[in-house]
């Protein structure tokens, strides 16, 4: 089992969606125009989306609040500082900060209209802190 998967499987009061098919996967991708970290396409393989104690990961899901393709697009066009490049992981639901990744898995935090700043090298080590 790898480090994602475990480190979300640690997380209390766990409550995952279904898991998401390659398809789905890609299909996501196209709409975004974007390719998913490895580690994100592990997530919503093994889990579609999550809901846990004090963290709420978008992912492949019916709900808009918590679909990665509808996250990014709204987001996107409400900060336009935030490159093409990324793509919505979670919406804290605090003050407008939002939080992305990139292709090579690297985390970035946003606020209303400010530029994206690096806080994880990977979604496992940003729940980890996130935990804390």
């Amino acid at each position: 089992m790898n480090n994602i998967i475990k480190t979300i499987n640690s997380l209390p009061d766990l409550l995952p969606l279904k898991p998401a098919t390659t398809m789905q996967i890609t299909d996501a991708e196209l709409q975004l125009r974007v390719s998913f970290a490895d580690e994100f396409k592990e997530y919503l393989t093994e889990f579609g989306a999550i809901m846990a104690d004090g963290i709420e990961l978008a992912g492949i899901a019916k709900a808009e609040h918590r679909n990665v393709v509808s996250l990014t697009k709204k987001e996107r066009g409400l900060n336009p500082k935030v490159p093409n490049t990324l793509y919505v992981v979670e919406d804290s639901h605090i003050d407008g900060v939002i939080i992305w990744q990139d292709t090579e898995g690297n985390i970035y935090q946003t606020s209303p209209n400010t530029e994206p700043k690096k806080i994880a090298g990977s979604l496992a080590e940003y729940i980890l802190n996130t935990k804390k």
